[in-house]
């Protein structure tokens, strides 16, 4: 199998993915070298990943059409014997299916710049745009490496099966891959467009169009995860032992973020004035959602039996609470190291550390999961708060935005746990308040760009 035969293949592909990340940077040390060499050298690390998994995907086929009985899952579901087309279905369900959806979304990163949304947009901006959608999407792949590309799928085991064990997976084991691929790419964009807040009309045309597309993909991937799981089980053992059902969670879990939180947000913190009384803003912000995500995810945790009824489920809670809140403190050093790109530096570095928590954290457990209903609920409140607590600004309707969001936020935190399954309650309306926030702060900048004249 590829894992034996080129053992290197595998951390090559991540090492590939690494250099995504620092794609701008790369970029910008070979224009400066602005030799030939380095020209080629920015081609081959802008498409090692994706000619990778076309070797991978490759690969796969040519087991499948030829009936490789070395390779586990041609033994487990075919056997040996002559290629039919009906054998093509294995590519899709098997462990091939999420190298196509990988490979697809890949290519889609890497020619992003050639979307036709932004095409009439400067070069410059196109490029950031492509390297920014490079940098999230080899971020979740990194994170999810062990699910998409795991060990068993390219090494050979010890003892094969004598014969096929079982038929070949049915389609609906493609739909988790394929709502997974979909929520990189568009949420991807969204990403990208939050990241560029001030680059221009297209952008924000794409975004909206984004912002429909991850809100349609991610009401699929839950009617997905509450047919497709026996929620009268032991549902979360479930949700780590279906390899693709964990990344789903967390690819949701990106893409409502950046629906219906952190884009929105960036725009209406754009029009926010010095910040007088930011220090109280950000203090009081920090206390509020450290003792959210603290309560919100004990209160999950409990919901769990594999901790027992003593203090295990309430020392593993606050053990991930804990990491998370420290590393939202943490980053409140990044604008004063220089990365300050965003209205509210100190706001967005808290967000996007809240977000990914959950992501960075699942590689070491899958319970990190129980941290986004939490983070769902207090992401909204660092997006109004500025807007009422500093006294430099005209503070949009209590009645309107406040109120709601606070009402909102506490049916959203407590409904939940009516439910049999407060985790998947709490992913069906968590949403909600996010949506309160961003279109009562949306309306309020309209509101205000028309009274003082300026384009909205």
């Amino acid at each position: 199998m590829l894992g034996d035969e080129m053992p290197w293949f595998l951390p090559a592909l991540v090492i590939g993915l690494f250099a995504w990340i620092w794609m701008s940077s790369i970029e910008r040390y070979a224009d400066k070298k602005g030799t030939p060499a380095w020209k080629y050298v920015v081609l081959a690390v802008r498409w090692l990943p994706p000619i990778q998994l076309a070797v991978v995907v490759l690969y796969r086929f040519k087991a499948i059409y030829t009936r490789d009985t070395s390779h586990l899952e041609v033994a487990k579901h075919l056997g040996s014997g002559s290629f039919s087309s009906a054998d093509l279905k294995l590519m899709f369900t098997g462990d091939g299916g999420i190298e196509i959806i990988m490979l697809i979304v890949f290519l889609f990163a890497v020619l992003s710049d050639h979307l036709p949304s932004i095409s009439t947009t400067r070069p410059d901006l196109r490029q950031k745009f492509r390297n920014r959608l490079m940098m999230f999407t080899a971020s979740f792949a990194l994170a999810s490496t062990t699910l998409f590309f795991p060990e068993q799928a390219y090494s050979e085991p010890a003892a094969f099966p004598n014969g096929p064990i079982g038929p070949v997976p049915e389609w609906l084991s493609f739909a988790p891959k394929v709502l997974i691929g979909g929520l990189l790419m568009f949420g991807g964009e969204l990403f990208a467009v939050t990241t560029l807040f001030l680059a221009g009309p297209n952008f924000q045309k794409l975004a909206g169009r984004a912002r429909l597309k991850v809100l349609l993909l991610s009401v699929s991937a839950l009617v997905y995860l509450t047919t497709a799981i026996d929620f009268e089980t032991d549902w979360f053992g479930q949700l780590h032992e279906q390899s693709m059902t964990l990344p789903l969670v967390l690819s949701v879990h990106l893409g409502i973020c950046f629906a219906v939180v952190l884009q929105p947000a960036v725009r209406s913190d754009a029009e926010l004035n010095h910040g007088e009384g930011r220090s109280l803003s950000m203090m009081g912000l920090a206390v509020v959602m450290a003792l959210i995500v603290l309560l919100l995810t004990l209160f999950h945790v409990n919901q769990l039996t594999a901790f027992g009824s003593g203090l295990g489920p309430y020392t593993y809670a606050i053990w991930m609470s804990s990491v998370a809140i420290s590393s939202m403190m943490l980053v409140q050093f990044m604008p004063a190291l220089g990365f300050d790109a965003a209205p509210r530096p100190e706001i967005w570095w808290m967000k996007m550390t809240l977000l990914y928590a959950p992501i960075i954290m699942s590689m070491f457990t899958p319970y990190a999961v129980l941290l986004i209903p939490a983070i769902w609920v207090v992401l909204p409140l660092s997006s109004v708060a500025s807007w009422f607590i500093e006294k430099d600004v005209i503070s949009p309707s209590h009645s309107f935005v406040l109120y709601p969001l606070l009402a909102a936020t506490l049916a959203a935190s407590a409904i939940p746990f009516g439910w049999n399954v407060p985790f998947l309650a709490a992913l069906w309306i968590g949403w909600i308040p996010g949506a309160i926030a961003a279109i009562g702060l949306t309306l309020h900048v309209r509101t205000r760009a028309k009274s003082t004249g300026k384009n909205p």
